[in-house]
């Protein structure tokens, strides 16, 4: 058998025993069912949002704000990582800056935007690009600072214009730190968004989570609680997939 396909199952065996374990505590009725719900509750409770469609709205909206705060992270952390990894004289001058931003938790910085941009969308947007700025614009200079001197050295020797090294030397020896930014950066996004659904919003797998808390319906939440973590998971493993797509040469 493949050995790719024994290590997942491997890896479903201990979700699989604590799914029955769960399953045995809740038939014998040794939890107490609003607290922790059975996981066939949950699954009737997931099916219904199913036929009702509901869950795709929520999830969609969800999806729609992590792409769009990823883009302006990409679009932000990306561009001065670079910058500051080609510029050594920047970096004096703006990192001390940076470093002092990135102790800040994100969740402190929820009463800020909310005073400055309110409850709507543009408040959860800056909360999850803050979120995901630094692990992207980290990697990226990494990636940038530490390029082979000898790939610098043969750039020269055969007189590789500016863009040309940046083209064929810079980015393609950076795009391994790069992909793993762009993996914390979409995981801190994540939950950054989620944070911000929970707080203020109509539509999202955030607020379909305070839904069921609203609603004393435990299984609801445990139903946004498993949706959370496998679209994040997939996400991950999208991005692990693309990685291993655009650099073969590099085990991810």
């Amino acid at each position: 058998m493949n050995e790719r396909i024994i290590r997942k199952i491997h890896g479903l065996v201990f979700p699989a025993l604590l799914i029955i374990l769960w399953q045995g505590v809740s038939y014998f009725g040794w939890v107490n069912p609003y607290l922790l719900p059975s996981p066939g509750d949950i699954i009737g409770a997931f099916t219904e949002l199913l036929f009702t469609g509901e869950i795709f709205t929520h999830i969609k909206s969800s999806l729609f704000r992590l792409g769009v705060g990823m883009a302006i992270t990409i679009g932000l952390a990306v561009p001065l990582g670079l910058f500051i990894g080609l510029f050594s004289r920047a970096q004096k001058f703006i990192t001390p800056t940076l470093a002092f931003l990135q102790q800040i938790p994100t969740i402190a910085w929820i009463p800020v935007f909310i005073l400055w941009l309110g409850i709507g969308e543009a408040m959860k947007i800056a909360l999850m690009v803050y979120a995901a700025f630094f692990p992207v614009f980290i990697n990226t200079l990494f990636g940038i600072q530490s390029v082979d001197q000898k790939l610098k050295e043969v750039a020269q020797a055969f007189s590789l214009g500016y863009q040309a090294r940046i083209t064929h030397v810079y980015l393609p020896s950076a795009a391994p730190h790069f992909f793993v930014g762009i993996r914390l950066g979409f995981s801190n996004c994540w939950r950054a968004l989620v944070a911000a659904e929970i707080i203020a919003s109509s539509k999202g797998l955030g607020y379909l989570l305070m839904e069921g808390r609203n609603l004393a319906q435990a299984e609801l939440i445990f139903v946004s609680i498993f949706i959370i973590g496998s679209l994040g998971a997939l996400i991950d493993y999208g991005i692990k997939y693309l990685e291993q797509r655009a650099l073969p040469w590099h085990k991810a």
